[in-house]
């Protein structure tokens, strides 16, 4: 495109801790030697076997319309191919893009290089207004997680999101460093005598995960670990969920006072 050069992140360029953690990246230099846009990759496999090659990108407010944007992205489209040749990607390998709410020119922009939009993830917010505590089935009893629990605590994640796509759960030894890292005083771990049956983990103001075992879903247990969550916490808290809502995590929050803040929409279209 005329008045742009499409270069490689240099040492010194503004955007390079924004680029950092790219497995590619691309800048669009203009005239003046200013950094007029970017783009980027990164990629990981789902649990499904699904491969995604997330794209990325922004153009400075100024030089939008022009055109930059849809270069950037068949760009990056170029080396997403390239890279998955290079790795002999075995299985489906996807393209991903991601609008939020207000962004009508990214998701303009991706529909037109025949993107779809696949589902939408939300952030929910909810005042510190006072919520009650829930009652804890029968036989379930709280105590904060330990570092010795990672290996139940991924396992029962595994079972609670078996099925589910778009899904890409830590390892197991990331768990682990995680709670040895966190404080654990904010993970919750309910149990049934020696089994977990489910948890509720913390960080801040955000309710990070609220998950439990297929064995003792529906039965209020979800309920009672996030009430508890929510009067340890004390004050505002805020989580993010799927809004088609597709094992009610979504109802049980608005439930509980809970409501939409922001939307941040998923598009993909197949590489191959």
């Amino acid at each position: 495109m005329a008045g742009f050069l499409l270069r490689p992140l240099r040492a010194g360029d503004a955007v390079g801790e924004r680029l950092a953690a790219a497995e590619w990246s691309l800048v669009a230099e203009d005239g003046d030697g200013t950094v007029a846009g970017w783009a980027s990759l990164r990629s990981w496999t789902e649990d499904d076997g699904v491969h995604l090659f997330l794209t990325h990108g922004h153009v400075r407010a100024a030089d939008r319309r022009r055109g930059l944007g849809g270069m950037l992205l068949d760009e990056t489209e170029v080396a997403a191919a390239r890279l998955s040749e290079q790795r002999r990607l075995g299985g489906t390998v996807m393209l991903g893009g991601n609008a939020d709410d207000g962004q009508h020119d990214r998701a303009a922009l991706l529909a037109s290089r025949g993107y779809a939009r696949i589902f939408t993830m939300i952030w929910m917010r909810r005042d510190a207004s006072a919520v009650p505590l829930r009652d804890l089935p029968q036989g379930i009893a709280v105590r904060n997680a330990t570092v010795d629990d990672a290996g139940d605590l991924w396992r029962l994640a595994q079972r609670a999101w078996a099925g589910r796509p778009f899904v890409t759960l830590p390892p197991e030894d990331r768990l682990r460093d995680w709670l040895r890292r966190s404080d654990r005083s904010s993970f919750l771990v309910a149990t049934s005598g020696e089994r977990i049956a489910g948890f509720v983990a913390v960080h801040g103001d955000e309710i990070e995960d609220v998950a439990v075992d297929p064995d003792f879903q529906r039965r209020g247990l979800a309920s009672a670990l996030l009430t508890r969550a929510l009067v340890a916490l004390g004050g505002p808290a805020r989580l993010r969920t799927e809004a088609h809502d597709p094992a009610g995590a979504r109802t049980l929050y608005e439930r509980l006072g809970f409501r939409v803040a922001t939307r941040h929409h998923r598009y993909r279209k197949r590489l191959r």
